[in-house]
């Protein structure tokens, strides 16, 4: 009896506890959503919790009117596309590398990796600065991609160098057994077997590269380059005035690729969706034929 009420109070208190979390997580999402719907009039006479008095989509209208929103959201992308793919192409290849070939010194090519972790990257913004300001390349895209693909470099490694330490050496030589040279055997085994770690390093880098304020403000300087993260202060008016309204719909906005890239890249929820989606094309052509048919019967 009282193995059992321990064990209904530990259920308790995890079940208040990710409540609490949940709570966390999810209220100030929640509440720059609906902040974002709200009126000049609302955020003056309304209690900062409160629901808006109607919806109201003016504000959504208001930043991609007022300001060139859809310009950010290109560089935005751009660089994020820029930063991924030669990212996820040298760190796997380099934490295969080193997991599986031994050669000397690759130990310490490791801890070279590890060492990049303890430097922040700040310490770095005024020495690259000075170096793009000679090379002519500021206000560029490499400019914003370079440094972000070189401080990236080390965690990434790192989780790919953990991650092909599981990878089975049977396969590989198999593989190798069969005639598959070391490139073809990395594109064609080893690749498809790592689709999980891909995923994740791209979900973790491609969110803050997306959410990346500091490079892309020291590296950039004109409109036509801002990102999405900069293209907020457009909201801030004189003196330090703010519209509110529009700058919440600018967050809502600037959110949401990260969510739909999440999600999209989550490997359930997309199979899940696609196995769903393909069941209702599946049962809709199935009906369509089967009126087709039926119709065909009628008339016959």
């Amino acid at each position: 009896m009282r193995l059992k009420t321990k064990r209904n109070i530990f259920t308790g208190l995890k079940t208040i506890t990710a409540a609490l979390l949940i709570i966390l997580q999810v209220y100030p999402i929640f509440y720059v959503i609906i902040s974002s719907m709200k009126t000049t009039d609302d955020f003056r006479s309304l209690p900062s919790y409160a629901l808006p008095s109607a919806l109201n989509f003016e504000n959504y209208i208001k930043v991609f009117t007022t300001s060139p929103m859809l310009n950010y959201f290109k560089n935005s992308i751009i660089i994020t596309v820029g930063v991924l793919i030669p990212l996820l192409l040298i760190s796997f290849m380099a934490g295969f590398a080193l997991s599986k070939i031994q050669f000397r010194g690759n130990k310490k090519i490791l801890s070279y990796f590890l060492l990049g972790l303890m430097l922040p990257f700040q310490v770095a913004l005024i020495p690259l600065f000075t170096i793009f300001s000679k090379m002519g390349i500021l206000n560029t895209y490499p400019a914003v991609i370079l440094p972000q693909i070189a401080f990236s470099l080390s965690y990434s490694i790192q989780l790919f160098y953990s991650f092909s330490k599981f990878l089975p050496d049977e396969i590989i030589e198999a593989a190798i057994i069969d005639g598959c040279s070391p490139m073809r055997t990395f594109f064609k085994i080893v690749l498809p077997m790592s689709t999980n770690s891909l995923l994740t390093v791209a979900t973790m880098q491609g969110v803050f590269t997306w959410n990346d304020f500091i490079n892309a403000y020291t590296f950039t300087r004109s409109t036509n380059m801002k990102t999405v993260t900069l293209g907020l202060n457009d909201f801030v008016g004189f003196m330090g005035t703010t519209d509110w309204g529009a700058t919440f719909a600018a967050i809502t906005v600037t959110v949401l690729p990260t969510f739909l890239f999440y999600f999209f890249l989550c490997r359930e929820w997309t199979l899940l969706f696609y196995n769903n989606y393909l069941c209702t094309i599946f049962h809709y052509k199935w009906i369509s034929n089967r009126k087709l048919i039926d119709n065909d019967i009628i008339k016959f």
